[in-house]
């Protein structure tokens, strides 16, 4: 269930970065009434076909990317659909890495600054919503930001 959320906080400079790890927490798990709203979506007879049917599109993305991107210091996920590439090993910050990506190669990634205490380290690559198609020429696009 991804999606967008649009808030802000404002308060004393000196407990927002905490107010910003809470944030970052409810922004990306999921609150109680969407718990449930899965909970009854799995429940249908049909379910168990239809979530098998997307992990494997997930898992044919994720070795896809990981495939294309071997020789990247590309983290191999446990399951989801975004896995970690950790661009402080090849000398870029996330960000700088990030920014290269979208400005030479028109690939949009998160750096994970503020996400945990080895977050400084990684770049997050969604493919939840990426065609294979649309992945095709990863490679190519990695080594024109990179090189």
């Amino acid at each position: 269930m991804i999606g967008w959320r649009v808030g802000w906080v404002v308060g004393p400079e000196a407990v927002m970065s905490d107010v910003g790890l809470v944030g970052m927490t409810n922004v990306v798990c999921q609150v109680g009434i969407a718990q449930e709203a899965v909970a009854a979506a799995l429940s249908d007879p049909g379910a168990a076909k239809d979530v098998a049917a997307a992990t494997r599109i997930w898992q044919d993305r994720c070795d896809h990317i990981l495939a294309a991107l071997d020789g990247y210091p590309c983290i191999r996920p446990d399951g989801g659909w975004s896995l970690l590439i950790d661009t402080v090993s090849m000398g870029f910050t996330p960000a700088e890495a990030s920014q290269r990506l979208f400005d030479r190669a028109q690939v949009a990634a998160t750096p994970m600054n503020g996400w945990g205490p080895t977050g400084e380290r990684y770049l997050r690559l969604v493919f939840a919503n990426e065609p294979l198609d649309r992945l095709g020429d990863l490679n190519s696009r990695f080594d024109a930001a990179f090189s």
